[in-house]
């Protein structure tokens, strides 16, 4: 059985459902049953699920079974059939009919497998095998700093420890089959380059298709980009190939996406049996000096990192929670932020392109030490989730750049050398956003010019930094005099309740700063919300209280204070 990985658009999966001809079948709601290698029986459960909701399970780690029957959709002579899963948290083997499908590791970005030969026009039988342990060769990885003789220990990078949030383990989005013709769409990347001077915008439309019929075909992509009719050329694909095809035009008085003003436009392609579709935005963002612009004018906004959870529903978080948290943080002046250190589920992007929020997407290398990022195989499977991450998120406009790691050790050759490969690997898929990583090294002695640290390959400087922040902030600068910089975590770890007067001093400490330093482009608070974790250092309560909400998103003091310190000059 051929496997093939698919990194899904946002604009896919609804397109799947509102397609007269594609056709999407949900496996999702009751009929599930669940089983840890502890139980002695399974448990009926609903999909998306995550166990470390479930009364006993909050801090399991290690493998669970899923199981369901299901009958078999009715198929013409020709079609494909695809199992696809949005997420499953965090390495999934997945059987149909006793017949092994594949593995796939990552629990925050799609994937599928075609199993048209293996459905029954009866009963299925389903079943996944579902782990959330990490390791110290997983994405994430267990955190593992051991220093050596020419890179000692600094800052907090000693021993080894879990994840900083939790391995919320299940089949946490939504599962389907989708029916098409033997030939689809596998993704699509809208590309508009604006002309700032004369109004227009180059447009470029690149579909990627796949053959999974018998026979070869001819196929003829068409549809429309923001008004404009888009002709493909007529495509042969071979039998089990694939085919990409692109078209150009130029748009006239393009209407920019914008902060202030966050137009979007539409975008659809179809074939006979499938198509893609997409909002997109027509907009600008470069780094000129020490300046970021968007659309030719300067950016210093800030934000808040949100850990992607519900105190009820987990990682398994609803569009609803979705919206209503992203909702709260627009409201307290968040605009732009490292958002997390994982892919995020595509309603958050929705909001951002929507409100316009600018966002740094992040995938996996978190905290990894310089014989990680060594690692043939941990490059490789980081490489492979930075796509599938990348394939879900590039239409969204309020991407502004990506983030190749948090925290790892960026002083040594090892990791110079990962955030130069991982820079030209990202290029090399999308060359329209910038690229960043989030540092933590730039304070330290072994680091004595910017080409002792793996910064010097970022487009505008990233860092985390906690307290002393004027002469700290300073000190990047005179790293890196001709970069931005920007704060992707700064705060303080606070009090419990809803009073917090010394999170509330850190925060004006920061931002007071950060504002009266022109090359500062601006700050993502750690965190906007409380969260669970089982890493080293939570308090008894199993909740890391770094939020201006708790994590029943009641406000605290601080939010207030934010709202007022975060407010700034939309550009």
């Amino acid at each position: 059985m051929k496997m093939r990985w698919f990194g899904v658009l946002t604009a896919c999966i609804a397109s799947m459902a509102t397609s007269s001809v594609a056709q999407k079948i949900d496996l999702g709601g009751s009929g599930w049953s669940f089983q840890t290698t502890l139980d002695e029986k399974a448990l009926p459960v609903s999909v998306p699920h995550t166990w470390m909701t479930m009364k006993g399970y909050e801090r399991f780690i290690g493998n669970a079974t899923y199981q369901r029957d299901f009958t078999g959709p009715t198929v013409r002579p020709g079609q494909v059939v695809r199992l696809h899963f949005d997420a499953v948290y965090d390495e999934a083997h997945v059987w149909l009919n006793g017949r092994m499908l594949g593995v796939h590791e990552g629990g925050y970005t799609p994937f599928e497998f075609d199993v048209t030969t293996l459905l029954k026009p009866g009963a299925n039988h389903l079943l996944l095998e579902v782990s959330n342990t990490p390791t110290l060769s997983t994405i994430p990885a267990i955190a593992s700093s051991h220093g050596s003789k020419d890179y000692p220990l600094y800052g907090a990078a000693t021993g080894e420890g879990i994840v900083g949030w939790m391995p919320y383990g299940g089949i946490v989005r939504p599962v389907s089959l989708l029916i098409t013709d033997a030939v689809y769409f596998e993704k699509m990347k809208v590309n508009a380059k604006p002309d700032l001077v004369h109004h227009t915008a180059a447009i470029e439309v690149h579909v990627w298709m796949h053959n999974g019929g018998a026979n070869g075909k001819t196929v003829l992509p068409k549809g429309t980009v923001a008004g404009l009719a888009t002709q493909f050329k007529p495509t042969r694909i071979a039998a089990h190939a694939d085919a990409d095809v692109v078209w150009r035009g130029t748009l006239q008085d393009a209407h920019l996406w914008s902060v202030r003003d966050p137009f979007l436009y539409d975008a659809q392609v179809a074939i006979d049996g499938d198509e893609q579709t997409a909002r997109i935005g027509v907009r600008e963002i470069r780094v000129q000096g020490t300046e970021l612009l968007l659309n030719g004018r300067p950016v210093h906004l800030f934000g808040a990192n949100r850990v992607s959870e519900d105190p009820k529903e987990g990682l398994r978080e609803s569009e609803e929670i979705v919206q209503r948290d992203m909702s709260d943080m627009l409201a307290d002046n968040m605009r732009m932020m490292r958002i997390a250190h994982y892919p995020q589920t595509p309603a958050l992007l929705d909001f951002a392109d929507a409100h316009g929020m600018l966002l740094i997407p992040e995938a996996g290398n978190w905290n990894m030490s310089a014989w990680q990022m060594a690692d043939p195989g941990i490059r490789a499977t980081w490489k492979k989730q930075m796509k599938e991450m990348m394939e879900q998120d590039w239409n969204h406009p309020s991407v502004i750049a990506w983030s190749v790691g948090n925290e790892y050790e960026s002083y040594t050759k090892d990791g110079i050398d990962w955030t130069r490969d991982m820079r030209a690997y990202t290029l090399g898929l999308d060359p329209t956003r910038l690229i960043t990583f989030a540092s933590r090294f730039t304070q330290e002695p072994v680091v004595k010019t910017g080409k002792d640290e793996a910064s010097q390959y970022s487009d505008f400087v990233s860092v985390n930094i906690y307290g002393g922040y004027a002469k700290r902030f300073d000190r990047v600068h005179e790293l890196y005099p001709d970069k931005p910089v920007f704060v992707t975590e700064f705060g303080k770890m606070g009090e419990p309740g809803t009073h917090d007067p010394e999170r509330i001093k850190d925060i004006t400490e920061a931002v007071t700063a950060m504002k009266a330093r022109p090359w500062m482009i601006g700050g993502s608070l750690w965190t906007w919300n409380d969260y669970r974790s089982l890493h080293r250092g939570t308090p008894a309560s199993g909740i890391r209280y770094w939020g201006v909400v708790n994590i029943n998103r009641e406000h605290r003091d601080s939010w207030d204070a934010v709202q007022k310190l975060f407010s700034t000059e939309l550009p």
